[in-house]
């Protein structure tokens, strides 16, 4: 009975082993998605990336791989550096089962550019719009925060000098204007750090009449 049971599972082994070796070796074409891993969070991606790499794989693709689960790439950018630097694409950067070859891969590398991340503090500038009623100037204008902390690339905090507000209308004010607003950042890679809503107070005072001004004088 147990030489009987050794037999039959010798040949189910057999015939399991026979069954991969038969199996056809293909050549197939797959697009894998790009995911950048491993960046340091000093660092800030300035150039635009591709979503997908196209790669050539050989062996038993219908059963190894799961359409469902397509492959993906793994860049490794743990020691990626400011500036313009070209990473090339390795096997090892594509998990893949054992018995499934990486044939080739296009783009061959991808192309990126890097910078510093940084944080500086910028002045706050409020956009007034309009004009007060007629008799009526602008007067003292009060920001709060006056400035606060922003997060970008180095490049675009160098350039930057101020951060405008949201707009407040004056228009035909005879009195004190009071707002809330936000700041606007010039672009989506620059962050604000630890700062909401920006309170502005626009003084609106009569004008002095000229004979007033020439009687103090006097």
């Amino acid at each position: 009975m147990q030489f009987l049971v050794a037999l039959i599972a010798a040949f189910l082994l057999w015939y399991a082993l026979a069954a991969q070796r038969s199996e056809n070796i293909s050549v197939r074409g797959v697009q894998a998605r790009l995911t950048l891993v491993n960046m340091k969070r000093d660092l800030v991606l300035m150039s635009s990336v591709p979503d997908t790499v196209s790669l050539q794989l050989r062996g038993p693709l219908t059963r190894a791989l799961n359409s469902a689960n397509p492959p993906e790439v793994l860049l490794d950018l743990s020691d990626a550096r400011p500036g313009l630097n070209s990473y090339p694409i390795n096997a090892s950067d594509i998990p893949l089962p054992a018995e499934v070859q990486v044939v080739s891969v296009d783009p061959p590398a991808i192309t990126l550019e890097l910078e510093r991340q940084e944080t500086r503090q910028v002045t706050v500038r409020p956009a007034i719009t309009g004009e007060p009623a007629s008799g009526y100037l602008i007067g003292e204008v009060r920001v709060l925060p006056a400035e606060f902390a922003v997060q970008g690339p180095e490049s675009l905090l160098t350039a930057l000098e101020y951060v405008e507000t949201g707009p407040i209308s004056i228009q035909d004010a005879t009195g004190p204007v009071e707002a809330m607003v936000e700041p606007l950042l010039p672009d989506p890679l620059l962050r604000a750090i630890g700062v909401g809503p920006i309170q502005v107070v626009v003084e609106i005072a009569p004008e002095t009449p000229p004979e007033e001004e020439n009687g103090a004088s006097d």
